[in-house]
């Protein structure tokens, strides 16, 4: 057995132990009893929101992410209170339905997942009635969208569904004003679907013009007048990359890339160089280091936060190397970003925290598609397969049928590998 073999066993045996481990595990034993054995009540229904807010919702925020974004309050501190105010019937289901099919993942007891697609149903129906009906759009609105979507991310109940909720989120966000920003929460979670946003362009090529135009949307929409987070400009970087990317992808084999593509390709280079240095720069300004090696050879990061940017600068990064020969630009760089996605990602997973799920899909897609390590590219495939375990069910089918259809699988081998 080679040193390879063995290190891809150890590293698949970590992950199917932290899958084992995963946050579904924090439900109470008496609830897990409870809902095995007795109908949907309101105590029941209760716990079920509880262990929700507690345990998933908790890891919406990471640590790090309130001083990028430099709002006051999260998502996650206002969500159960204007989910249960009255004031919006659609959002109180959404969240219903979402705590339920949160649970089914953890007890796969299957009258979970039937009221939670019962709750989606009606949640679902309330919400296009409130749009249709009324002319303000209020944070409840964004919210209920935003939880339908993480509903879709976990249980995919149609193939474009997840990506419809995240978009229609992007545009309730610019109707709202800032009024309804709420000491930042809104903001926060336009940050959120344009991260989500990202992912779905890479893997649907369903762009969504507020990913582009998001510093606008910020400014006139939600008065936000910080300096613009390094996160999110580097999220601004990697969409115009996708965007050049799939522009090549389509047109390999009908047209030459022309010199506006160079000059694209050159400028965005530049601009993540700055930022990274920049972002290095003021971590040693407060004294810090973004990451470092420890004695035992593992590399630890400054925060959860922190992990996840270094990946989408990796990203970046490989989007680089992967676009420098079709343009005929070099591009020498000796670290391999496809192991540091890797790493980060089973780094973020051994915290037990979300953004190791929803916003790590889009290294990882990177590193499933054009990893040049084949080893490297199935430990990729092989985390969006054990999310289905995890409850992410969703967003992997949505990564696994696009690597699948591009590595040139017909349906119905694809319908195989992703059910």
């Amino acid at each position: 057995m080679t040193n390879s073999t063995m290190t891809g066993q150890k590293r698949r045996k970590k992950r199917e132990k932290y899958v084992m481990q995963t946050v579904w595990e924090v439900l109470p034993e008496q609830v897990v009893s409870s809902i095995s054995t007795m109908t949907m009540q309101i105590s029941q229904r209760h716990a079920l929101n509880e262990n929700f807010y507690g345990n998933f919702l908790a890891y919406f925020t990471t640590a790090g992410e309130a001083g990028d974004i430099q709002n006051r309050q999260t998502w996650l501190h206002r969500l159960p209170d204007f989910a249960a105010d009255g004031s919006n019937g659609a959002l109180e289901l959404a969240v219903r339905a979402t705590a339920s099919t949160f649970s089914f993942a953890k007890t796969r007891h299957p009258p979970l997942m039937q009221d939670a697609l019962k709750l989606y149903g009606r949640s679902l129906n309330q919400h296009v009635h409130i749009l249709k009906t009324k002319k303000k759009v209020t944070l409840h609105t964004v919210s209920t969208s935003v939880m339908l979507s993480i509903f879709e991310a976990m249980n995919a109940t149609t193939a474009s569904a997840y990506r419809q909720h995240i978009s229609g989120a992007a545009e309730l966000v610019r109707l709202a004003g800032p009024g309804e920003c709420c000491n930042g929460v809104l903001c926060q979670l336009f940050f959120h679907i344009r991260v989500q946003m990202a992912f779905v362009y890479l893997t649907t090529k369903q762009e969504d013009k507020y990913s582009i135009c998001s510093e606008e949307v910020l400014r006139e929409s939600l008065s936000y007048f910080y300096k613009f987070p390094v996160f999110q400009r580097l999220i601004n970087h990697i969409t115009r990359l996708t965007a050049l990317y799939l522009q090549l992808e389509d047109n390999d084999n009908r047209r030459t890339p022309d010199l506006m593509d160079l000059e694209e390709y050159m400028q965005i280079k530049s601009d993540v160089d700055a930022l990274w240095f920049e972002y290095e720069l003021s971590a040693e300004e407060q004294g810090q280091s973004l990451f470092w090696v420890t004695p035992s050879g593992s590399t630890e990061y400054r925060d959860a936060y922190t992990a996840l940017c270094v990946a989408y600068f990796a990203s970046a990064r490989a989007l680089f190397s992967i676009l420098a020969p079709r343009l005929a630009a070099s591009y020498l760089d000796f670290t391999d970003h496809y192991q540091q996605m890797i790493d980060i990602a089973e780094y973020l997973g051994g915290l037990k925290i979300g953004c190791a799920f929803m916003r790590m899909a889009t290294p990882l897609y990177l590193v499933a598609m054009h990893a040049n390590n084949k080893e490297q590219r199935e430990i990729a495939i092989g985390i969006f397969e054990e999310w289905r375990v995890v409850g992410l069910g969703g967003m992997s089918a949505l990564a696994l049928e696009s690597i699948y259809r591009r590595q040139g699988l017909d349906k119905g081998e694809i319908a195989i590998r992703v059910r």
